[in-house]
Formats: C-alpha cells, structure tokens, sequence
C-alpha cells in the first residue's frame, strides 16, 4: 500500500510544481509587462518616481526621475526632500520648502518649481506631487514619502506663449477700440449723421454714411457741400484709400485742403489739380479719389471735375444716366497731373448723385456692370433728396466690406 501510495503521490508532486512554475513564468512575464508598460508611461508623462524613508534617510529614484532633473544615476545620488530647495532657482525655494513641510506633517502635497539642469543650462519647470506613507494604526506616525516629479516645461511654455499672446491681444484690442472712438469722433465731427450738411438756396441735398461694419472702424469716405462766397455751392465726394485712423486724418487733410481753396474762386479742375499737388507733397501717404463740382444756383450750371473718381448719375424726367467722364488721375499719384472739366446744365426737378465705390462695389461683378444696376436703380426718383437717397442705399448690395458714402442733390 506504502508502495502504491508512494507512486501516486510523486507524479501529483510533479504536477503541482509544474503548475507552480508556469505561473511563476506568467507572474514574472506579468510583471516585465507591467515594468514596461510603467516605464512608457514615465517616458511618454515626463514622470520619474521617487521614496523616502524619513527614519533611516533612505532615498529611492527611477532612472526617470533622475532624468527630469538631468542627473546620471550612475554618478548622481537621489536628492533627499531637506535638500531639494537648493537645486532650484531662488525664487522657488520657498515652494519647496513649504511642499516639504507639509508632507513632514503627514499631509499630501504639491508644487511647481524651476530648475536648471546641469548638464544643458535648461530651465525645467517641475511638478512634484507627494503623500506621506503612515505606520498601521498610527495616522501621525510618517515611515514613507512616496511621489512623482514631472517636467511640465512644454504646459509651462505654452502657457507662457498663450498668456503674452493673450496680453498682445488684449492691448491691439485696447488701441483698436481707442483708434476706433477717435475715428469715430473726427468722422462724426466732420460728417455729423443727423445734421443736414448745409442750408443753400435752391437746392435740396441729403447725405448718407454707411460704415462696412458698426463693428469696424470708419475710412476714408467723405461729402463736403459749402456755400462759397460768390453764391456758388461746392459739391464734393471722395474717398481715401486704407482704413483706420490714417485714412480719416488723409479724409481730413483733403476735405480741409479743398474747403480753402475753394475760397480762392478756382474752378473745379483747378482745385484738383491743387489739391492733387497738395497730396503728393504736403502731406504723407495721401491717395484716393473725389469728385468736385460747383454748382451755380441763379444759372442751375454744374462745372464738375473727377480724380480717378466714378461719374455722377444724373436722374431726370424718369430717366438716369452717368454724366460723361472728364479726364483726372487719382489724386496722390503724380504731382504734374492735370484734370479736365465739365458742365452740365440743371433742370427743376434733376437728381443729382454722387457717391463712392463702395456704395456698388461686388466681387462677382466688374465696376461697370455695378455701375448700370445703380443706374437701373435711380428711376424712379424719390420726392425729395431724403427719400431717394435711402431707397438707393437700401436697394445697393455691396459685397467687398468697404465704407460707403452717398450725396443726393435734388433742383428745386
């Protein structure tokens, strides 16, 4: 029976220490497994672990740990918690020293500090994150620290980058919103939108200004109507290239150029040929386009000349037309440029409208074609100036986000 018994019992001993070794090769292929998979994750995270055992002062790093610092482990020794405050910057130490205390405390903590690493003279931004390990049944009894450092630099960088980018913006929004009132201000100081530009016999004139956008700033676009002392009416259109604070001072330097020569009793033609000279030399970057008329009340004769300029539309007795083309290159181009004139004899009951490009500009269409629809538009005419005036800037379906300013001059 021993005998028997004693074979039966060798082959299950076998057995049973076959089972145990292929599970101790399963634990240890477990474990290697999950060795790797945490060292990916330490390499992919930035992260090296670290313990410390307060009693005995031993020191435990990952080679991943070491590397966050920039140490060989081969000839670095761990950095024990009393001495991390002297391995970053001055600035920093107090954060350390406080993340310290509270884990001699017993509680969990953390901090963000800066170093720099010996071996590339990098600053490194680290995250260390820490709790205490306590003795069984003793809470206040700290036998370990266990914790993580993590090189954050690349977060710490891009939120560097993303809060100067976010004080850029602030202070462009700042000096747009500042550039915008003072646009605004010299705009509507010059321009006022509810006023009537001026009182002239025989005339009934409204103005219309249409801002691409009530969210962006005024431009270039301007009108200007004055009663001349010799009982002649200056009629002007035009528009300054650009956007912004430069074109409105541009717009106020032209309209205020013209406004004085126009008391010198030139004609149309001569005072472009001026006001050109003026833009070329006399102040910077000036460039744009007007039209310039002069209408005589007692005779109803309009002399008129253009700087590069769209002709007026004339509406009469149920039909409209633009008015033939004198010659004038844009003003601010060359300073020898001269301009032809033209005249055009009024009726009782005429429309006269003068505008900017922007009033019919469209990508899809050429400048001409949108040119016959205004045209198209312009009949019938309106009552009175007001009426005309905004059925027209109504019925216009610009598409080029440009400024647009609109004169309706009605014969009474």
């Amino acid at each position: 029976m021993s005998v028997a018994g004693s074979g039966d019992y060798m082959p299950r001993l076998a057995a049973l220490a076959e089972r145990q070794r292929r599970e101790l090769v399963r634990l240890r292929a477990e474990a290697d497994r999950l060795a790797g998979l945490l060292d990916q994750v330490q390499r992919l995270g930035q992260l090296g672990g670290w313990e410390e055992h307060p009693g005995t002062g031993t020191v435990r790093w990952t080679d991943f740990a070491f590397a966050v610092f920039g140490l060989d482990p081969r000839q670095a020794a761990p950095i024990p918690l009393a001495d991390l405050h002297s391995f970053v910057i001055a600035a920093d130490r107090e954060l350390v020293r406080r993340f310290h205390q509270a884990l001699a405390r017993g509680e969990p903590s953390a901090a963000t500090f800066r170093i720099i690493r010996p071996g590339d003279a990098a600053v490194r931004q680290i995250r260390a994150f820490a709790e205490p390990v306590t003795a069984p049944g003793h809470p206040g009894d700290v036998v370990a620290v266990r914790g993580v450092f993590q090189d954050v630099s690349a977060h710490y960088l891009t939120q560097v980058a993303l809060a100067a980018t976010r004080d850029q913006l602030a202070d462009i929004e700042q000096r747009a919103a500042e550039e915008h009132r003072l646009a605004l201000r010299l705009q509507r100081a010059i321009m006022p939108p509810d006023a009537p530009p001026v009182a002239a016999a025989g005339v009934d004139v409204a103005v219309r200004y249409r801002p691409a956008d009530p969210g962006h700033l005024v431009a270039g676009d301007w009108y200007d109507t004055l009663l001349l002392p010799g009982k002649e009416l200056l009629l002007v259109v035009g528009d300054i290239a650009g956007h912004g604070i430069d074109a409105v001072t541009g717009m106020v330097a032209a309209r205020n150029a013209l406004r004085g020569l126009a008391l010198t009793g030139a004609g149309p033609a001569e005072l472009l040929r001026h006001l050109n000279y003026a833009a070329c030399h006399l102040t910077e970057s000036i460039a744009g386009t007007v039209v310039c008329g002069l209408y005589q009340p007692e005779t109803r004769v309009l002399r008129w000349a253009r700087a590069g300029h769209l002709p007026p539309v004339l509406v009469r007795d149920g039909r409209a037309s633009t008015l033939p083309l004198p010659g004038g290159v844009l003003l601010g181009l060359d300073p020898d440029a001269g301009y032809e004139e033209a005249q055009v004899q009024l009726r009782i009951g005429d429309f006269l409208v003068m505008f900017t490009d922007g009033l019919i500009e469209r990508r899809a269409d050429s400048i001409s074609d949108a040119l016959r629809e205004l045209v198209a538009m312009s009949t019938p005419a309106g009552p009175d100036a007001a009426t005309h005036a905004n059925r027209l800037l109504a019925s216009a379906a610009p598409d080029t986000g440009d400024d647009a300013c609109l004169m309706v001059t009605r014969i009474l």
